[in-house]
């Protein structure tokens, strides 16, 4: 992640702007950016006589030379009002634009108010969840002009390197998003999704992590509401353990049912992906899930949010949704942005809002957030 380290003895809480909002909760100072490519926050706190400045990961930039230049800035910046200086930093220039890498990406606003499939404007729609460096993408998407493909990944330097794979190969039928597509899935209609695949995603078995498993239950009901009739899920995975949790939830949760002759198969093609090279070389089998969508199924029931909106409680836990504001940050001028999190209490988003003295909630540039069905009801239950 971005970041510098500023030497300074005096504190940053004698510091004062009209961009520098100071937390009520904590000695944090946050400071929202706009450059030519993105709209992005950092965050600086302090510990004895070292500053900490860092791109805030929450509103989600692909780290370009933009935004490295911008958290520098800021660093310098800084030095120079605590006298100080910056001892450290990993921002160094590496020729990586934005232009390139925005060409395939869909914009998160234009998603949440326009959804994907009025976006794409195509008949064909097929998804990859975890492109990677998007090589299986990039090769699939070659050999089928006439549909559009979608990939979801959050990784940054991954996604980075896909889109500069596809601007190489001049590939036009493949859009990006650079989100979780836990939260993406909503934002299709349903029964429109040819095609969903999952290569190789991790299989967090371990306790503490399962909150980061991408096929939970929640998202296996998303991704049978999306397909279309006779479309297909399918899966690679090297780990038999998570092949066969997979396909037990798929036959427990869903009305999919398994398109080949045993609902595991060893798989016998190549996607010629990094992570299939790497497990073949450690000659790991690999396995091969499919499951097809025989029945449609009813769209969601759509639940209408107008912001600004305002917030009656700071913190609610109920029916498995939670909303919370995290902090409150506030400059000069009586300006606030409150930190939330809110959705699915498993498995939160976090964004950063403008807050007013009415307490209503405002998207500001640096909002980044998919209004998935979760958000949508907790962002409700708050304004009840």
């Amino acid at each position: 992640m971005p970041h510098a380290v500023i030497q300074a003895k005096k504190a940053l809480s004698c510091l004062n702007g009209d961009n520098l909002f100071f937390s009520k909760k904590s000695g944090f100072l946050i400071s929202p950016v706009s450059t030519k490519c993105e709209n992005f926050i950092i965050r600086a706190y302090q510990n004895g006589e070292k500053i900490v400045v860092k791109l805030d990961k929450t509103t989600n930039p692909l780290i370009t030379d933009d935004v490295k230049s911008a958290v520098l800035n800021f660093s310098l910046y800084l030095a120079k009002k605590l006298n100080g200086k910056t001892i450290h930093h990993n921002l160094v220039e590496t020729k990586k634009e934005c232009e390139v890498l925005k060409r395939y990406l869909l914009d998160i606003e234009d998603i949440n108010k326009k959804g994907f499939n009025t976006l794409l404007n195509s008949r064909k729609i097929a998804i990859e969840i975890g492109i990677g460096k998007g090589e299986f993408l990039c090769e699939t998407a070659k050999k089928n002009r006439d549909t559009v493909f979608v990939g979801f990944e959050i990784a940054n330097e991954p996604i980075s390197k896909a889109a500069l794979r596809f601007s190489r190969e001049n590939i036009d039928n493949i859009k990006l998003v650079h989100y979780d597509a836990r939260f993406g899935l909503d934002l299709f209609d349903a029964n429109t999704v040819q095609t969903i695949y999952v290569n190789f995603p991790e299989p967090w078995f371990k306790f503490k992590k399962l909150k980061h498993a991408l096929l939970n239950t929640t998202t296996i009901k998303k991704i049978e509401r999306i397909l279309k009739k006779g479309g297909t899920f399918e899966l690679l995975t090297d780990n038999l353990a998570y092949a066969v949790s997979i396909s037990t939830a798929l036959e427990l949760f869903t009305k999919l049912k398994c398109n080949q002759e045993r609902c595991i198969e060893t798989s016998n093609k190549s996607i010629n992906t990094y992570f299939e090279r790497r497990w073949k070389r450690k000659r790991r089998t690999i396995y091969s899930v499919i499951y097809k969508k025989t029945d449609e199924t009813p769209d969601l029931e759509p639940i209408d949010l107008q912001f600004p909106l305002k917030i009656r409680k700071d913190y609610i836990l109920k029916d498995g949704l939670i909303f919370k504001v995290l902090d409150i940050f506030e400059n000069n001028k009586n300006e606030k942005i409150a930190e939330i999190t809110f959705g699915e209490s498993v498995n939160p988003q976090h964004a950063y809002f403008g807050l007013s003295e009415d307490s209503e909630l405002f998207p500001l540039p640096q909002t980044v957030f998919l209004l998935d069905q979760e958000a949508r009801l907790s962002l409700r239950m708050a304004n009840l």
